[in-house]
């Protein structure tokens, strides 16, 4: 991960907080985490993973499911179990807390359309997040679940792709931070053995997926909203997932234009990672080059604002070739001023002479374009993953 130069990651639920903490000690080289803890979701939710006939813990006091024995899913149902996966979550670690709160594709029990957890079961998740000073996200693509949770006080949303206008209005107007998978929305996902197979149930959920989310990338942009780049192809192996990633990237400018993308690549993204409050497992500064912030710095070959390609974008998906986990144009990586890459020769001309000892920027520089161009997050979702490098906003451009 660090490798592809995420040097940052907000983890959707499912990590284990120990390589969070083996990280952060230096046992083993990898980004700063931001951990959700285990994902929560009702019976028969989108987090419901269970096999069907396992039985429900509550009925044998046995639980069946090696998914929710690794506290990779929690079940909750009711207000008193969805306090107690909530601080539960916080007791293991959790930075912020992730909730299933509405349909979703790759899970067998749950329609698209269903509306998941009740108000009160949501308003109870909301008072107890609040209490320890950071906020709650949820899965959710359509109107009436996003705005279930956005009355219940969400102040982030994963997905969102099937709302309609007067919703986009209304996270734009409240200040709402959207996360999304864009690659879903690709007539190529239908390549994918899970997604493109008719046999499949995740197929029919797929083409609805992709009807419904036509303007999403329109409105998207239209109303300016807090968006930030993510991935999330789950059922997938690491060479393939290597390639979603880069034609995520690749897609994300296709749909937004290379500034917009890289706006949700960059600051957008730092200004989320603030709402962990005092929850905020890295209180120094991230999103602003200045004295005190922390020390992450990517040198890339060429002009992401010309060509994704520099920081790692394939417009190839399911035929790109397999790679190793380095991207060749990525020739420094820095985090927390320690330097875990470089390919620099030495007559090589980056823009050195504008690094500084204490800020999280992304230098663009070669022979060519010899300057500082702009300041590089990126976002990746791997099992539910989100990889993210927050830093210093881009300026307007004409």
């Amino acid at each position: 991960t660090l490798m592809r130069g995420f040097t940052t990651v907000r983890d959707m639920g499912g990590m284990a907080d120990g390589f969070k903490r083996a990280i952060d000690k230096g046992l083993i080289e990898g980004p700063r985490i931001y951990p959700a803890g285990a994902y929560i979701a009702q019976t028969s939710g989108h987090g419901d993973l269970r096999m069907r006939g396992q039985p429900h813990s509550k009925e044998t006091g046995v639980e069946y499911s090696n998914l929710q024995r690794l506290d990779i899913i929690r079940l909750a149902d009711g207000v008193p179990d969805m306090l107690t996966a909530v601080r539960e979550n916080f007791s293991n670690g959790a930075a912020y807390i992730k909730i299933h709160a509405g349909g979703g594709i790759s899970s067998e029990k749950d329609p698209l359309h269903t509306i998941q957890y009740t108000p009160e079961e949501l308003e109870a998740a909301n008072r107890a997040v609040r209490n320890w000073d950071t906020y709650w996200t949820v899965h959710a693509y359509t109107t009436p679940t996003v705005n279930q949770a956005l009355d219940a006080g969400a102040e982030c949303i994963d997905h969102a792709h099937m709302v309609g206008e007067k919703t986009i209005q209304r996270m734009s107007k409240d200040g709402i931070f959207v996360t999304s998978n864009l690659a879903a929305m690709s007539k190529d996902i239908l390549k994918h053995p899970l997604y493109g197979d008719p046999k499949n149930p995740q197929h029919i959920k797929t083409v609805q997926f992709m009807d419904a989310s036509e303007n999403f990338a329109k409105w998207v942009k239209q109303y300016n909203i807090k968006w930030s780049f993510g991935d999330d192809l789950v059922l997938s192996t690491k060479s393939f997932f290597r390639k979603h990633v880069d034609y995520e990237k690749w897609y994300a400018g296709e749909l937004f234009g290379n500034h917009f993308a890289l706006k949700g690549m960059t600051s957008t993204p730092g200004q989320l990672a603030q709402l962990t409050g005092k929850n905020n497992p890295y209180p120094g500064k991230l999103g602003v080059i200045e004295e005190g912030a922390y020390a992450d710095i990517l040198v890339v070959d060429g002009n992401p604002l010309e060509d994704l390609a520099a920081i790692g974008a394939d417009k190839r998906w399911f035929d790109a070739p397999d790679r190793s986990i380095d991207v060749p144009s990525l020739r420094i990586i820095m985090k927390d001023g320690k330097i875990y890459k470089n390919t620099l020769a030495a007559g090589d001309s980056p823009a050195t002479a504008l690094l500084q000892p204490s800020m999280d920027t992304l230098l663009v520089g070669n022979n060519k374009y010899p300057e500082l161009h702009f300041c590089l997050h990126d976002h990746d979702h791997s099992s539910h993953t989100n990889l993210q490098t927050p830093l210093v906003d881009l300026p307007d451009l004409p």
